[in-house]
């Protein structure tokens, strides 16, 4: 604290006082504040933590926006795919019919060009019904499975990829999935499942939060860190699965496909936020998109070429 006078400087030793009685009498003490009972005065403040080199400085809480939407188009696809399945329970002959026609095959795919099996086989999942007729409710498993699968993870993935990002990514890395399948599975083998597609979702959001480790903080990298252990024990179990001769046979192929595919049209096509202040409040941030998706189309008319591509090459290979 500065004092108006140099508190270094002492009195002369010519400054005598004028008159003894100018000095105050051991029997009266000098003017001071009145004394005041111990309820009464004023609280002195805390001194501060050793090594602290004063009172903590007061911090600012920071609100970060970004832009959200309702994930409206997960909720449709989980009412489609139950709805195809409610329509195989109404009988043995439409669940067969649907399945022979729909299911994702090689030979049908790649030697008999029915390329659409490679999108209708991602709304079929396993049948209700046993090789007898009878209906078996374990068989649900597979749909029940995928859909909270979705619902779990496509939720989030859309609140802040948007519709139409969310749309593709679900959709090319689905049928990148399928095209896995009908390259490299057996040609024998018929897939069926959203599998592929809800791999894809998980490869996006796994590329997404790496992205923004830092933007999410500790949180997100907890997140981050979950995706990779949840994709790596699905894969995991899914080839042990096959090892062993499980009754029910897991298309790893799909599975890997769909998340190589979501993760590769993330890293190209989705959204990347950066800070920046809000213009008329101070205390908050804005997150932007430095990424938008209208100048992103054609990377993904490049990756659909290359699906094609990939099947022209097989389809051609395989009738050799």
């Amino acid at each position: 604290m500065l004092n108006d006078s140099d508190p270094t400087e002492q009195p002369s030793s010519n400054d005598a006082p004028d008159s003894p009685a100018s000095q105050p009498s051991p029997q009266q003490p000098a003017a001071s504040e009145p004394r005041r009972h111990p309820l009464e005065r004023v609280p002195q403040q805390p001194s501060p933590p050793p090594g602290t080199g004063g009172p903590a400085p007061s911090t600012k809480r920071i609100n970060l926006r970004i832009q959200t939407v309702r994930p409206t188009l997960t909720y449709i696809l989980i009412g489609i795919n139950i709805a195809v399945f409610v329509l195989r329970l109404v009988s043995l002959e439409i669940d067969r019919s649907l399945v022979a026609w729909g299911a994702n095959n090689p030979v049908a795919v790649l030697q008999n060009g029915e390329f659409y099996r490679l999108f209708t086989s991602m709304f079929l999942h396993a049948s209700a019904f046993n090789s007898a007729g009878q209906f078996v409710a374990q068989n649900m498993l597979h749909l029940l499975f995928n859909m909270l699968a979705l619902y779990s993870i496509g939720t989030e993935v859309e609140r802040f990829f948007g519709h139409v990002r969310f749309a593709l990514i679900y959709i090319l890395g689905g049928l990148t999935g399928s095209v896995f399948s009908a390259i490299l599975s057996d040609p024998r083998v018929f897939s069926i499942g959203a599998s592929g597609a809800v791999f894809a979702i998980l490869g996006a959001e796994m590329v997404f939060l790496y992205r923004h480790r830092r933007l999410f903080g500790e949180m997100g990298r907890q997140r981050l860190q979950n995706t990779v252990i949840l994709l790596a024990i699905n894969l995991v179990f899914g080839l042990l699965s096959t090892v062993n001769g499980a009754a029910m046979r897991i298309d790893n192929f799909a599975h890997i496909g769909g998340a190589v595919g979501g993760a590769a049209l993330t890293w190209f096509i989705g959204p990347f936020f950066n800070l920046r202040r809000h213009p008329e409040h101070p205390n908050e941030l804005q997150a932007e998109d430095i990424n938008p998706l209208r100048g992103r189309y054609g990377a993904v008319s490049l990756y659909f070429c290359a699906l094609l591509i990939a099947l022209i090459i097989a389809r051609l290979t395989l009738n050799g």
